[in-house]
């Protein structure tokens, strides 16, 4: 799959997650200068949130590494995360009362979101084994908390500890993740001072 260089570059993602913002700070102006709350305000508004929500989702991605077996996890994702959007606004204006259409919508949107962390993570740790052990922590506990959420909303888990246990997992996939950039900025700045 040959994507064109200016529609994964990120300033093109950003500029779009900038402008759906900003889009629903217009809808949100709107509606407090007319006093008035409609349904379809409110969908117009959750409408530019999700695409903000794809464009923060592919700004991510962008920073996937597209060579050797990475590139179909960027294709991956890129289709993944396109579905989602789809199922969303569908969803969203076409009002499907099916609990499964929305655990599917779910499934798929946490699915978009955990690979291109992972794969994220993953192309961050290139340089030193700090950065790779780091790289290879928080691309695995992503996509163990991607399987883990996938499982409990498809299996509609209800049981305590597996969730305190997700909770647990997500707070060392953040440290580790917040590490990991640190670490990356810190040799960054060390190479230019």
């Amino acid at each position: 799959m040959k994507i064109p260089g200016w529609l994964s570059h990120p300033y093109t993602h950003s500029a779009a997650l900038l402008l759906s913002l900003l889009a629903a700070l217009a809808v949100v102006a709107f509606m407090a200068g007319t006093f008035e709350y409609t349904k379809t305000r409110g969908k117009l508004l959750l409408t530019a949130l999700l695409l903000a929500g794809y464009f923060l989702t592919m700004l991510i991605a962008a920073g996937i590494p597209r060579e050797g077996v990475m590139r179909w996890l960027y294709a991956a994702v890129i289709a993944l995360a396109a579905l989602a959007l789809f199922l969303l606004l569908l969803g969203l204006w076409a009002t499907p009362d099916s609990d499964e259409f929305w655990k599917s919508a779910a499934i798929i949107t946490s699915i978009a979101l955990g690979l291109s962390l992972a794969g994220l993570a993953a192309g961050m740790g290139s340089s030193g084994w700090a950065a790779r052990v780091l790289a290879w922590m928080s691309a695995s506990l992503a996509t163990l908390l991607t399987v883990m959420t996938a499982l409990g909303i498809a299996l509609a888990v209800k049981a305590a500890p597996y969730w305190w246990a997700f909770v647990l997992l997500a707070l060392c996939w953040l440290a580790a993740s917040i590490a990991l950039a640190v670490g990356r900025l810190w040799r960054r700045r060390r190479s230019v001072g």
